[in-house]
C-alpha cells in the first residue's frame, strides 16, 4: 500500500493519489513523490519505499556512523537511493543547497511562468465540473489548451499559450452567456519596512518614502503605496506593513531592498502572510467574518488544538489543528514554519503576487 492519502509532499504540496511512488523518512515521517524528488530510477517495487531525507541524515550523522544506521533502517535501499540522486549532486554542489530545495525551486519556477496566461471559468448557474469542461473544449477547439484542471470549487482552470490566444478565449466565451472567464489577475505585492523609529511620523510615512528614494516619477505614486499594518520590534521599533503597486515594488528591489527613511536606511522583505482565522484556523478570512462562529461552533486554539481560545491558552504543548486533522506530524503551532499546510499557503501567495519583477 501507498501512503495515506491526506500526506502531504514536501516539494508540490499534494497529496498522494497512488499513481508514483511514495518516498518515506523513517526519521520525521515526512515524505513526497518520487518524481517530485527526481529519484524516479528506485529499484524497489514497494508503492512506499523507506529512506533518510537529508536533514534527518545529518542529525544522524552526528549521532552514529550515517552508513551502518541508514543500511540498518532501509534494509538496502539507500544504494538504490544514492544511485538514483547521483546525478543531482553535481548541482548541490554548485549550488550549495540541499538537493530537494534545488528541485522545489524549479518547480516554483515553471509555475509561476505557468501562471501569465491562466483563464478561471466557472459557471453562471449548477452545472458539473466535467460537462462544462466538454462546452469549454467544443468552445475552444481553435485554440490550443495546454493543461486543464478542476479547483475545489468546481471552476475550471486553463492555461493557454499565449496573452492574445487568452484575451480571445475570454471574449469568446463571454460572447456564450452561461460562462464566466477571468484571467485570475495577480495580488499587488505587500513589503515588511523593519525597525523604523517610533518617533518617525505615520501619517506622513508615505510621503517620506516617496520623497527620500525619489519615487516621484511614478505617476499617482501616492495611491500606490498604503499602510496596511504595524507591529512592534526589538528595540522599540515598528515594522511597518505596505501594501504598494508592482512597479513600486521593482523600483525597490533594484534599490536591493532597502529603503531611506528620516533616521536611517531600513531593510525590506517581501510579505507573504496568509490570512488566518483564530476561530476556525482556516485560512483566507478574518474571525470577524467566520462561518463557524456564526453557527455557534467552538473555537479551536492555535497552539495546542484544544477548543478554547489561544490568547487564554495555557498549555506548553505545541500541536497544529491542521495539520493533526490531516493526519500529518503535528507537534507545532499553526503558523509554524514547520507546518507543511502553513508553508503551502504562504508558497499560494507567494506565486500569486504580482512583485513587478
Amino acid at each position: 500500500m501507498g501512503s495515506p492519502v491526506d500526506e502531504l509532499c514536501l516539494v508540490c504540496h499534494e497529496r498522494d493519489d497512488g499513481k508514483v511512488k511514495w518516498l518515506k523518512c523513517l526519521k520525521c515521517k515526512f515524505g513526497g513523490h518520487s518524481t517530485c524528488m527526481r529519484m524516479t530510477g528506485l529499484k524497489s517495487n514497494a508503492s512506499e519505499v523507506n529512506w533518510v531525507c537529508d536533514p534527518c541524515a545529518l542529525v544522524i550523522k552526528s549521532e552514529v556512523h550515517l552508513r551502518e544506521e541508514i543500511n540498518v533502517m532501509t534494509d538496502g535501499v539507500t544504494l538504490a537511493v544514492e544511485e538514483a540522486v547521483s546525478a543531482q549532486s553535481g548541482q548541490v554542489e554548485k549550488d550549495g543547497m540541499n538537493w530537494a530545495e534545488v528541485v522545489s525551486r524549479c518547480r516554483k519556477r515553471k509555475r509561476t511562468q505557468k501562471n501569465k496566461n491562466l483563464l478561471i471559468i466557472k459557471a453562471k448557474g449548477s452545472k458539473k465540473a466535467v460537462d462544462m469542461k466538454k462546452e469549454v473544449e467544443e468552445l475552444l477547439s481553435d485554440v490550443q489548451i495546454m493543461d486543464s484542471k478542476f479547483t475545489n470549487k468546481g471552476n475550471i482552470v486553463i492555461n493557454l499559450e499565449s496573452e492574445e490566444k487568452r484575451n480571445a478565449a475570454q471574449n469568446k466565451l463571454h460572447e456564450v452567456g452561461n460562462l464566466i472567464a477571468s484571467n485570475g489577475k495577480r495580488w499587488d505585492p505587500k513589503i515588511m519596512v523593519c525597525n523604523v523609529a517610533r518617533n518617525e511620523d505615520k501619517e506622513s510615512l508615505i510621503e517620506e518614502i516617496i520623497v527620500r528614494n525619489n519615487l516621484e516619477s511614478i505617476d499617482g505614486v501616492i495611491n500606490k503605496i498604503k499602510i496596511v499594518s504595524e507591529r512592534p520590534a526589538a528595540g522599540g521599533t515598528v515594522h511597518y506593513v505596505l501594501k504598494c503597486d508592482p512597479e513600486v515594488r521593482a523600483r525597490i528591489h533594484g534599490m536591493n531592498d532597502k529603503l531611506k527613511l528620516k533616521w536611517g536606511v531600513h531593510q525590506v522583505y517581501d510579505h507573504y502572510f496568509p490570512l488566518l482565522c483564530y476561530h476556525c484556523l482556516k485560512f483566507g478570512h478574518k474571525s470577524d467574518s467566520c462561518q463557524c462562529k456564526v453557527k455557534g461552533h467552538a473555537p479551536h486554539c492555535y497552539k495546542c488544538a484544544g477548543q478554547h481560545e489561544g490568547r487564554s491558552c495555557q498549555s506548553d504543548v505545541r500541536k497544529c489543528f491542521n495539520c493533526a486533522a490531516s493526519k500529518c506530524q503535528s507537534e507545532h503551532s499553526v503558523s509554524s514554519l514547520s507546518c507543511p499546510i502553513f508553508t503551502s499557503e504562504v508558497n499560494r501567495i507567494r506565486l500569486n503576487t504580482n512583485h513587478g519583477f
